[in-house]
C-alpha cells in the first residue's frame, strides 16, 4: 500500500505542474522584416488642410493574407516631440498563400510640427526609427 502511495504521489503532482509562459500574443509580432520606412509631415496650405503626419513603409509577413492596423500614436514629452507608431499585424482569416509576402503600409495622423523622430513598432519590437522628420509647407 506504501509504495503504491510513492508511485502515485509523482504522478499525481505532475498534474499540478504549469506550463511554460507563452509570450503574449499582444506582444508577438509576426512581421519578418521590414524596409523603406519614411515619415513626414505635410503642412502644405489649402481648404480645410491641417499637419498631418505620414508614415509609410514595406513590411513581410510570413504568409499572404495579412491585414495591417495603426494604433493611436504614442507622443513622447520631449523637444522636439519623439512619436512611437504602433502597427498591428492581424492573421489572415481562412486559407492564405503558403508564401512571404510584403505590403506598403502607410499611415495618417494630425499633428504638430515639428517632430524629431518616429518610432515604429509591432508588439514589442521596434521595426524602424525615423529621423529627422521633415515638414513640407
Amino acid at each position: 500500500m506504501f509504495r503504491a502511495f510513492l508511485f502515485a504521489a509523482p504522478v499525481l503532482l505532475a498534474g499540478c505542474a504549469t506550463a511554460p509562459a507563452q509570450p503574449s500574443q499582444a506582444l508577438a509580432c509576426p512581421i519578418v522584416a521590414s524596409s523603406e520606412w519614411s515619415a513626414w509631415i505635410n503642412a502644405m496650405p489649402g481648404p480645410n488642410a491641417g499637419p498631418r503626419l505620414i508614415v509609410a513603409g514595406k513590411v513581410t509577413a510570413p504568409t499572404g493574407g495579412y491585414t495591417y492596423a495603426w494604433r493611436d500614436l504614442r507622443v513622447m514629452e520631449s523637444n522636439p516631440v519623439q512619436i512611437v507608431a504602433d502597427l498591428e499585424a492581424l492573421p489572415p482569416e481562412g486559407p492564405a498563400t503558403q508564401a512571404v509576402t510584403t505590403s506598403d503600409v502607410r499611415g495618417e495622423w494630425s499633428t504638430t510640427p515639428p517632430v524629431g523622430s518616429v518610432t515604429v513598432t509591432c508588439g514589442n519590437r521596434v521595426l524602424a526609427r525615423i529621423s529627422p522628420v521633415e515638414t513640407a509647407h
